[in-house]
């Protein structure tokens, strides 16, 4: 089985192809890095947790004390190795997620976060503020969509529905997958983020690279992963205090809501019927018989209500159905005989639902997405298309939806980044490569475009009015202000969006020009007499 194979000389010749492929690649940025380590002064966040009570050092391991380094210079992400109660609350955020409300906020958000076009690209490379030569460029959109079908994007959903664990579970790890020679990228192997512990490793260089050690506790699964091999997505920081998923802080508001909700199905079957009140005559019985008597009078007319969660099946003594009527029969003797009487039904009235909406509404406030996106009690659910009409709770949700995204593009920036300087080994010492390499999603919100287009009408519209001001020199009126400077002070367009835009003016000079010189052939050779050729 692949990764069982550790003694043969094949998988040794591979490991040490790959290895050597990717060591520049690990090593980019390692001087820094190590440089920062050795050159701070204070304790880090997580160094303070295994400083030594005499004070004198935190551990003789070096490598431990690289990766406690790494952690809190590098890493950042919350480890869940390290926190040994996630498995169990992974088990019950998976189970939660089934309740219906929480199924919904989560589809919700998915849906607004992955979003395909036509060609079920949920997103593509993004390259801002670098200068590429064209084949570069060719070349980092080709290994996206080679990538992009690795994974099994292309003809599935499977991204969204990757996005929707990783709301769930707040965490994702892959294996890189790669060729014979380690050369190219040939597949992911998904693996469980519970297994995966970063840790350091001293290269013959005496520098300290990171790896991960997937199950350190059992030899016989244990094995070692560089950096480049293994992708990991966490949702949490390391050494804050957050939550470790996002769907972790919706319980305790739809708690809350199902108790409010429970309250009101009880009320409302208990009042559907009479409540009854016996007084059996015990007559000349012990105490102990009279109890005796009671509790099989008890056992036999009691009735226990029972709401499953899960299925919101209500049961009345372990039976699924509600039972509207009762015969009761008592026998008489000695003329006594039990007297039943109704007791007074009045109570709360349960059937007031502002407190069930509140808890709904704080549900909705603890899951971030605008109320107007959930159906309304007096119809459905809809949105304005007027930016003046927009609420700042579409703007906060966009916000959110980006934090998100900035997590989850990771899970193909990664492995595009690394194929590439495979590519182009040069790429691997560019940091402003590294650096502006990202992932534009494909965005269906329409309450962003409508902020974008909205900003750019009132800069254009401000930009006129300062165009427009004049200053007189002599006897001439001049502009004030010089239009291209506006232009970039003010209209809100990137580097590359600028430059794009000079391409296409030369572009069009270009083919003005060429149009120009066409046309005064064509007048010259009218002159002649030549006569125009129209054949094919």
């Amino acid at each position: 089985m692949a990764g069982f194979n550790d003694d043969n000389s094949q998988q040794r010749s591979f490991l040490g192809n790959l290895y050597r492929n990717l060591s520049k690649i690990g090593r980019f940025g390692m001087q820094y890095e190590d440089m920062v380590i050795r050159n701070s002064q204070a304790i880090g966040a997580t160094e303070s947790t295994f400083f030594n009570n005499q004070g004198t050092g935190f551990t003789e391991n070096d490598a431990f004390f690289w990766t406690l380094g790494y952690q809190d210079t590098r890493v950042r992400k919350y480890i869940a190795y390290f926190d040994k109660d996630y498995l169990g609350k992974r088990e019950f955020l998976r189970k939660f997620a089934l309740n219906g409300e929480i199924d919904f906020i989560l589809d919700t958000l998915s849906d607004d976060a992955i979003n395909y076009d036509d060609k079920n690209f949920f997103g593509y490379p993004s390259l801002l503020n670098v200068d590429l030569k064209p084949e570069v460029r060719s070349k980092v959109e080709e290994n996206f969509r080679t990538l992009y079908m690795l994974f099994g994007f292309q003809q599935s959903t499977l991204a969204w529905q990757y996005f929707r664990q990783f709301l769930i579970d707040g965490f994702l790890a892959f294996e890189i997958v790669y060729s014979t020679d380690g050369k190219k990228i040939v597949g992911f192997k998904e693996l469980d983020a519970t297994s995966l512990q970063p840790a350091t490793e001293q290269q013959p260089n005496k520098e300290f690279q990171q790896i991960w050690i997937q199950y350190p506790g059992d030899p016989r699964m244990t094995r070692k992963l560089k950096a480049e091999q293994v992708i990991y997505l966490s949702y949490a920081k390391g050494n804050s205090v957050s939550r470790v998923s996002y769907t972790e802080r919706l319980i305790r508001s739809y708690n809350i809501l199902r108790v409010m909700e429970n309250t009101r199905v009880i009320w409302n079957v208990m009042n559907a019927s009479y409540r009854l009140k016996f007084v059996i005559p015990v007559g000349t019985q012990s105490g102990q018989k009279a109890m005796q008597t009671l509790g099989q009078l008890m056992s036999q007319y009691k009735e226990e209500i029972q709401i499953n969660d899960t299925s919101g099946e209500l049961t009345v003594n372990g039976a699924p159905r509600v039972q509207f009527y009762k015969n009761y029969l008592f026998p008489e003797k000695d003329g006594e005989s039990p007297d039943i009487n109704t007791l007074n039904p009045n109570g709360p009235d349960f059937n007031v639902m502002e407190n069930v909406v509140y808890f709904y509404n704080k549900l909705k406030l603890d899951s971030k997405i605008p109320y107007a996106r959930f159906a309304s009690r007096s119809g459905p659910a809809t949105y304005q298309i007027s930016i003046d009409q927009l609420e700042r709770d579409e703007i906060r949700y966009e916000k959110f939806v980006t934090r998100l995204r900035s997590v989850f593009q990771e899970l193909l920036v990664k492995p595009l980044y690394i194929q590439t300087c495979l590519d182009f080994p040069a790429l691997s010492e560019d940091r402003s490569f590294k650096v502006n390499l990202g992932l534009n999603f494909v965005k269906e919100n329409v309450f962003e475009q409508l902020i974008v287009l909205s900003n750019y009408t009132k800069r254009t519209a401000f930009i006129t009015a300062l165009g427009d001001m004049k200053q007189k020199i002599g006897e001439e009126e001049v502009p004030y202000f010089d239009k291209e400077w506006l232009i970039k002070r003010w209209l809100g367009l990137s580097m590359d969006e600028y430059r794009e835009n000079e391409k296409f003016k030369e572009n069009e000079k270009k083919q003005a020009d060429k149009a120009k010189k066409d046309k005064g052939k064509e007048g010259e050779g009218g002159e002649a007499g030549a006569a125009p050729d129209f054949s094919l």
